[in-house]
């Protein structure tokens, strides 16, 4: 019977040493109260193309919030943000500012990592997904071969597009008081890397007058070759004017925003 209480109780100190030694263990993760907002996950690269040259690109800028990260009996001395597309962590002083901002000029969905270390080298981090899709604003203006329209899908993330939306219009230019002016007819394909088609669409498009054509299909893996937009004409003695609007989307796997509100400020005073 001795011995029986013996072991009860020895089974009983290992038990309570664990919990004592998780306690401890876990101690440093606790110095750290990570309190980061933001107020978006979602982004959209714009990028605008004139007769088959870029003229323009918008890239997405996000922002992350530090102030009210706080420590206990442990000075901050640094805020980062691992952006998640290659790139070096961005990193700041503490005592300096308490914002970054994380700029995107590639689409893609983005394992992104913020956190903060203290003076004694504790860290605390969070990882949170966010998507970048691309639009891209196409025109060719008095054409009579409109050029290919490139679409970029690889993305510096870990996924392919989810899918390709396109919305094109082509107007045929009116001649001058109608005169010799004529009918076209114009064929969209949409091609993938290996020049397969995905979607494809013909109209007839009378002088002076314009036809719209939607298409849209996926998924686009990330390490295929670009797709291409290609509309041919029935005719090379019409021209035309080329409008298109192409969107590059990823699945909605991001993680809610964060933002900063008057109710957010009364929970973390309590």
């Amino acid at each position: 019977m001795r011995n029986g209480v013996l072991l009860a109780l020895l089974m009983l100190s290992a038990s309570l040493a664990g919990c004592t030694g998780a306690s401890d263990d876990g101690g440093d993760a606790e110095v750290v109260d990570l309190k980061v907002y933001y107020d978006e996950t979602v982004g959209v690269v714009e990028q605008t193309w004139r007769n088959g040259q870029q003229t323009g690109s918008q890239s997405v800028a996000l922002t992350f919030d530090f102030a009210r990260v706080t420590s206990t009996d442990d000075p901050l001395v640094a805020f980062f943000v691992l952006p998640g597309d290659g790139r070096d962590e961005i990193v700041t002083d503490a005592n300096q500012t308490a914002s970054i901002e994380v700029e995107y000029a590639t689409h893609g969905l983005y394992a992104l990592t913020y956190g903060a270390r203290t003076e004694s080298g504790v860290e605390a981090s969070e990882e949170i997904t966010v998507r970048i899709d691309l639009r891209i604003d196409w025109q060719d203006t008095g054409t009579t071969n409109p050029d290919d329209a490139s679409i970029r899908v690889m993305t510096d993330g870990t996924q392919g597009a989810e899918r390709v939306e396109v919305s094109s219009t082509v107007a045929n230019i009116g001649n001058v008081g109608g005169i010799l002016g004529r009918a076209v007819s114009a064929t969209w394909e949409l091609l993938d890397g290996s020049d397969g088609l995905r979607a494809t669409g013909t109209a007839q498009i009378a002088d002076g007058q314009e036809e719209t054509w939607e298409g849209s299909s996926g998924p686009a893996e990330a390490d295929g070759a670009d797709w291409v937009l290609r509309i041919t004409l029935d005719t090379d003695d019409e021209q035309v004017t080329v409008t298109s609007i192409i969107d590059v989307l990823h699945a909605e796997a991001e993680s809610p925003a964060r933002p900063f509100t008057s109710e957010q400020s009364e929970v973390d005073e309590i």
